[in-house]
Formats: C-alpha cells, sequence, structure tokens
C-alpha cells in the first residue's frame, strides 16, 4: 500500500466522519427543539407512530450503533432491533409524516455506513 492511498483514505475517512458529527449534531439539536417546543406550548402536536426501518447494515456493530444514536435523540425510541434481516421498529413522537421520518433516518444511516465502513466500499 503506498503512503499516498493512505493518506488519501485517511483524510476522505476524516471528512466523512466530521460531515457525520454535523449532520448529527443538528438531528439531535432539531429534535431537542422539537421536544422542547412540546413541553412549552399549550396543546398537543403528538403525532406517535411506530415505523418500520429495514436497514443497509450488514453486522451486528452497524445495526446496533444506528439503534443507539436514534435512541440517543429526544422523540425517538428504537423498540426492538433485528439483524437478520436488519430492521429496527422505531417508535416516534412526532410522526405526522411516517415517509419523511423514514427518509431522514434513511440518510442517518447512510451517512453512518459511509463512516463505519471502508472507503472505496460503496453504500447500497
Amino acid at each position: 500500500m503506498k503512503a499516498g492511498g493512505l493518506l488519501r483514505r485517511t483524510v476522505l475517512r476524516g471528512r466523512r466522519t466530521a460531515a457525520f458529527a454535523f449532520f448529527y449534531a443538528r438531528f439531535f439539536l432539531r429534535s431537542n427543539v422539537e421536544v422542547v417546543v412540546e413541553v412549552i406550548t399549550p396543546g398537543s402536536g403528538l403525532a406517535p407512530a411506530v415505523v418500520e426501518l429495514r436497514l443497509r447494515a450488514r453486522t451486528v456493530l452497524e445495526v446496533a450503533t444506528m439503534a443507539h444514536l436514534i435512541t440517543l435523540s429526544p422523540g425517538a425510541l428504537v423498540l426492538e432491533a433485528r439483524a437478520d434481516p436488519p430492521v429496527l421498529y422505531v417508535h416516534g413522537m412526532h410522526l405526522a409524516d411516517p415517509e419523511a421520518f423514514l427518509a431522514e433516518l434513511g440518510e442517518l444511516e447512510e451517512r453512518l455506513l459511509r463512516v463505519m465502513r471502508p472507503v472505496g466500499e460503496e453504500v447500497p
């Protein structure tokens, strides 16, 4: 392995990791704001639902990491995780549009897999 290739992969992985950290920070903060607004405003804007999130993850570590990241964000909770086939059942507090929620979680998974998998391996 050439030093230039290793340096390129290291820089690329660093960029992906930084991009993921900023993406997740935005995801986490937005979730917190939604919960705070729900607590301090009168009335209920809750639209609770449970959705099935089919994952592209291949390993137990990838499934577990995704489950933990979802559960860390306020307003969402992973109820069940399966590794074969990789599926998460997620409860959300504000799911007026479950498809948008699933799309957002899909983007979270894609960015996570880009960080966890070796550089050069495509995420399906």
